[in-house]
């Protein structure tokens, strides 16, 4: 696993690989079958989250990015139809300060004032 000893940070950027021969993610996340999609989602695009790390190859972590864009894409396709739901989705649309899809927040923004009754 990783050693929090050696853990370098930047803004958005860990240090942090999986040892070798631990479990892939998918097949941990597959594990909970009764999670829905968007959750299960959820927990792949944190564990590729927090695998970036300073020590990655320019390569590596243009494969991360595009995986975790999939993944968020997948996430976004459709309506939360919870609470948690809603949350992965946002947490995954506005990570930090940054709003990293613009279309998609809007459409969560309007899928919230759905919730609440505004629109």
């Amino acid at each position: 696993m990783f050693d929090a000893m050696t853990r370098r940070t930047v803004v958005r950027t860990m240090v942090s690989f999986p040892r070798i021969g631990a479990a892939a993610p998918e097949e941990i996340f597959a594990a909970n079958s009764n999670e829905s999609p968007i959750l299960a989602g959820f927990r792949r695009w944190e564990a590729m989250m927090n695998s970036i790390s300073l020590d990655i190859s320019d390569r590596d972590l243009k494969r991360v990015y595009q995986d975790i864009s999939e993944i968020a894409k997948a996430m976004l396709a459709k309506p939360a139809t919870n609470t948690r739901e809603f949350a992965a989705q946002f947490l995954v649309v506005c990570s930090g300060d940054a709003i990293e899809y613009r279309r998609a927040a809007q459409h969560l923004h309007a899928h919230a004032q759905s919730i609440v009754g505004m629109a």
